[in-house]
């Protein structure tokens, strides 16, 4: 086999060497590659799986890093802005690892930034604050401390500061019911929390043998209860514990998956629904956490699912069902990102 067909059929992969990172400390992402079929089904299982299963090994510092120090994988905004990378002078590369923050410093800072390198499936880095604070807040403490000296504003304003950068590749979710298959992409920029939770819980298996438990036409779908299958129970279901709201500026238009709640804020668990009519009305009161870019026909089906009248939504008849969720690698086009022009 030629080195043109390898190069053809070269499976790339980013592995993150620590999903978790301190600020402060390096970023390490592995660059890896392999030409084996056996390296291509250990990613179907997941990064770091792959990485246990073994088949791939560190590309030549050339595949990586340009002749003029300048790096040949690229970071962009959430919001799909290419960032420019920085160029770096004797850079070294053990095993095939990078420290981002060299080429990119800017990920040390609060937000949601997409790695994509080749045909990997690209990574999302999330540069987090605790999820207690607020914008909100950290705009009444700068007025609050405006008359304070500067060194005590500093020090009162560092505890918004990020506390963690997470590395995890980039997913969407496939959700497979009775009517068809609805695909979602996340809101990792606005709802790191409730996405993570979302997708434990999918991994687990959590969400497989539910349904659909409530369904009021022109306004949206619910499912996610762990008890909708319970007599009596439907509504009532969860994880067993809640998550800390997020509440965004993403608004609830058709296609919106956003997290059902009881009266309290922080009450979300497991129960989410899709939105089927735009809802001004929830705007900032539900954590929104994804939206539909597939399969929005098999929502409108799951909507007219008929219930009884005056029963609040609740199917009192057949329920339609989740068959399972499962976490899919995202390309970077999922998230409308497209690649960024280079100079030959």
């Amino acid at each position: 086999m030629t080195a043109a067909r390898l190069a053809i059929h070269a499976i790339f992969a980013l592995l993150p060497v620590r999903g978790y990172v301190q600020p402060q400390r390096p970023v390490l992402v592995r660059f890896a590659t392999a030409q084996t079929a056996r390296a291509r089904r250990a990613l179907s299982v997941g990064l770091r799986a792959a990485e246990r299963l073994g088949g791939f090994t560190a590309p030549a510092t050339g595949d990586i890093i340009t002749d003029h120090n300048r790096p040949l994988f690229d970071l962009y905004t959430f919001g799909g802005k290419a960032i420019a990378a920085k160029p770096v002078k004797h850079a070294h590369f053990v095993h095939g690892q990078v420290n981002l923050v060299r080429f990119f410093p800017q990920i040390e800072n609060t937000g949601t930034y997409i790695l994509t390198w080749k045909n990997a499936t690209p990574l999302v880095i999330e540069t987090l604050n605790n999820p207690g604070q607020s914008g909100a807040m950290l705009q009444q403490l700068k007025s609050e401390v405006a008359g304070m000296p500067k060194a005590q504003q500093a020090a009162m304003l560092a505890q918004f500061k990020p506390v963690a950068i997470h590395l995890q590749a980039l997913q969407y979710a496939r959700i497979k019911t009775g009517l068809g298959t609805i695909d979602a992409r996340f809101y990792y920029n606005v709802a790191p929390h409730t996405v993570e939770n979302f997708i434990y819980l999918a991994h687990q298996r959590f969400y497989d043998g539910s349904n659909f438990h409530r369904i009021i036409k022109n306004f949206m779908i619910q499912g996610g209860d762990s008890v909708s299958n319970i007599r009596g129970r439907a509504g009532t279901g969860g994880p067993g514990y809640a998550v800390v709201q997020e509440f965004n500026d993403k608004p609830h238009v058709p296609g919106v998956l956003s997290m059902a709640r009881s009266q309290p804020k922080d009450s979300a668990g497991s129960q989410f629904f899709i939105v089927t009519k735009a809802s001004p009305s929830l705007n900032g009161q539900y954590t929104a956490f994804g939206r539909v870019f597939k399969g929005m026909s098999v929502v409108y089906k799951i909507a007219n699912t008929p219930v009884a009248p005056d029963s609040n939504g609740t199917v009192t008849g057949k329920k339609p069902p989740i068959i399972s969720i499962r976490i899919r690698p995202a390309t970077a086009a999922i998230y409308g990102i497209k690649p960024a022009g280079r100079k030959k």
